[in-house]
């Protein structure tokens, strides 16, 4: 009887002692995780952006005739620097997402022609053309492909751009101020750098159309007139207002 408890006692020991093993060998359970959010574009965002442009001024003489010394229509270039905001709200669908944004920039894009009639260089006339500030209200169609979005769009335009006449015999000059509709069309690609950040790449092409004429002299009735297109390079960065919520989640 007594050996039959020993034995009994010994096996008891060695259950228990293995059991001890199993649970000290066990890891411990994982530490719940954050997941990282997919990438969303919907929802307002707010940004700054800027850059630079470049275009053409077209000048047409009308009215009465001139000396065949004076070179009444020109062409010439425009070009310099832009910077400003923009505002929008995008929707997502899978990989499509649609929107509508508008921005305005402060500007400093200009041009003057070269020679408009032959004379001595002091007393050359000239034409200048200076687009002051420029925006638009554009629809956006966009492809996400993760945190990178590839996107057309294309609206209406409006600039505040100013003509001058630069009259070297007999100054002074004549000027005239427009706010001009028209319209826009480009592409570009924006990457999401944080959950609430991203930045811009931007082409766009701009035409604002004729402006008034201006009137030299309303007794010969000579005026000019100018039409004007611009393309533009943007830089920008983003603001997202609906950036979600990392997850938590529990691994077992």
């Amino acid at each position: 009887m007594r050996q039959l408890l020993c034995a009994a006692g010994l096996a008891v020991l060695s259950v228990a002692s293995v059991s001890a093993a199993d649970l000290a060998a066990r890891p411990p359970a994982p530490a719940p995780v954050l997941v990282a959010p997919a990438v969303s574009w919907n929802g307002f965002y707010l940004g700054a952006q800027g850059g630079g442009g470049w275009g053409t001024s077209n000048e047409t003489y009308l009215g009465a005739p001139n000396d065949a010394a004076f070179y009444g229509t020109q062409n010439y270039n425009t070009g310099g620097g832009f910077i400003g905001g923009v505002i929008g709200y995008s929707v997502q669908a899978g990989p499509a997402v649609f929107g509508i944004e508008g921005d305005y920039h402060w500007s400093a894009i200009t041009g003057r022609s070269d020679i408009i009639n032959v004379g001595p260089p002091s007393v050359l006339d000239s034409y200048y053309t200076a687009l002051r500030s420029f925006g638009d209200i554009k629809g956006r169609l966009g492809y996400a492909d993760g945190a990178t979005l590839w996107f057309v769009s294309g609206g209406a335009a409006v600039g505040d751009i100013q003509h001058r006449y630069n009259a070297g015999l007999a100054p002074p000059s004549v000027s005239a101020s427009d706010t001009r509709w028209g319209w826009t069309i480009g592409a570009g690609v924006e990457y999401m750098l944080a959950a609430n950040w991203s930045a811009k790449f931007e082409y766009n092409y701009i035409d604002l159309g004729k402006v008034a004429p201006i009137q030299y002299s309303p007794a010969l009735n000579d005026r000019s007139e100018w039409s004007d297109t611009f393309h533009t390079v943007k830089l920008g960065i983003n603001y997202h207002f609906n950036a979600p919520s990392p997850v938590v989640a529990a691994k077992y």
